[in-house]
């Protein structure tokens, strides 16, 4: 999901693009990003090598397994009357919030950004001594001609965290959806791959940029491509939920029987999410660039959230957003990553080798693109956390709308 925790925005419209191109989700909401390895140092910047020609010098940024195999998630902490144009967390909130992921085995989260509110992150966990670590991002947007200034700051922010805490900031994330044909926050390739160098000759943790899985997919030797040459690790966008909207996977599932129809779509959502990843996973290795692959962005609304126009909630999101569909998607997804028993983790290769399940909390400034969290604004467990208060059959899923009685 796309949007600057640390800079205002206004909920945008439906990105004409994105409907054009048939691609995943709208993307409004910001969250944290970090990494680390060992104490870092600083490197010339004029050394521009791509992540293959150092990984043929034996010098790969390897993704750390007592690290990465810690089930992850997306956090940001915008609560009810706070937001990135207004007011933000204080300290003590986003410090109740971090325990509160904590307590329920969380180990990784990202943050989208490296301004007020990121950085707050990862002072809190160093301070209180939290056993958590960070994906931190340098939020970019817009060609470096026209916001180089701004993309600075969030470029130094991210190195600045890194280096400052390396033992909490485990790996640097540089942008979010920028290069997607629907993005409204678009920076050039070519500018990419110098902010990408920019960051990782400063830092020793790996480097990554997050992004919808269609531009990972790239067609080798593309533009595209050359950016996925720079990075260590691919974190990968896959949103089923909002791509059912453009038929890219059946939804409706009406050769089921209405029975067994609800359990039936998110099988198929599922699927859809392994298809993206075996996408980027063949696209990457044709390009002959074996980086690992974590997906750093994936998740299910619990409500349906008022998106465009009432006709979109009408045959839509409906038929889809219910707590038990949500719960099904986030065991489905987690288990692929980790495994049934959250303790055989993926290697990035065969499987993801981390899921940033979006999101921790429902955020209410996002309005359009709310109701994904683990838990809600006020900080109580969904279903898909306690279990409580449904069952399998309440679970949502497509029926005919039915115009006259006779029909």
């Amino acid at each position: 999901m796309n949007a600057n925790q640390d800079t205002p925005q206004t909920i945008q419209p439906f990105p004409l693009a994105r409907v054009l191109s048939g691609a995943c989700l709208l993307n409004l909401a910001l969250v944290l990003l970090a990494g680390c390895a060992q104490t870092p140092e600083a490197v010339s910047p004029d050394r521009e090598s791509t992540v293959l020609e150092a990984r043929e010098r034996g010098e790969p940024r390897n993704l750390d397994a007592a690290v990465w195999r810690r089930p992850a998630l997306s956090y940001s902490g915008f609560r009810a009357g706070q937001s990135p144009a207004s007011r933000h967390p204080s300290r003590e909130e986003i410090l109740e919030d971090l325990h509160i992921v904590k307590a329920a085995g969380f180990g990784l989260i990202r943050v989208f950004s490296s301004g007020e509110h990121g950085r707050a992150v990862v002072e809190l966990i160093d301070e209180h001594g939290l056993d958590l670590h960070v994906q931190v991002g340098a939020y970019v947007s817009g060609s470096d001609a026209e916001n180089g200034a701004e993309n600075d700051r969030e470029l130094q922010g991210a190195i600045d965290l890194a280096r400052e805490f390396p033992e909490i900031v485990r790996a640097v994330s540089v942008g979010n959806e920028t290069l997607v044909s629907w993005s409204f926050v678009a920076v050039p390739p070519e500018d990419m791959i110098r902010y990408i160098r920019r960051v990782r000759h400063q830092i020793t943790q790996p480097v990554t940029v997050n992004d919808n899985w269609e531009p990972f997919a790239a067609e080798p030797g593309s533009a595209l491509a050359m950016v996925w040459r720079e990075i260590d690790y691919a974190s990968v966008h896959t949103y089923a939920y909002w791509d059912a909207a453009f038929n890219l996977w059946d939804f409706r599932q009406t050769d089921v029987p209405e029975e067994r129809r609800a359990r039936a779509m998110m099988d198929a959502a599922f699927a859809y999410a392994r298809e993206n990843f075996e996408a980027v996973r063949r696209a990457l290795d044709a390009d002959g660039n074996p980086i690992p692959i974590v997906i750093g962005e994936t998740g299910w609304q619990s409500v349906p959230s008022a998106f465009l126009h009432e006709a979109f909630v009408q045959d839509f999101a409906v038929h889809q957003a219910h707590p038990v569909n949500q719960a099904w998607y986030f065991e489905d997804v987690m288990a692929w990553a980790y495994g049934a028993e959250r303790g055989s983790p993926g290697d990035g290769f065969a499987r993801p080798a981390a899921i940033f399940y979006f999101a921790a909390f429902d955020e209410p400034w996002k309005q359009a693109d709310d109701n994904w969290g683990l838990w809600d604004a006020d900080r109580r467990e969904k279903f898909v956390l306690s279990g409580e208060t449904y069952a399998p059959e309440d679970a949502v899923f497509y029926q005919a709308v039915r115009t006259s009685p006779s029909e």
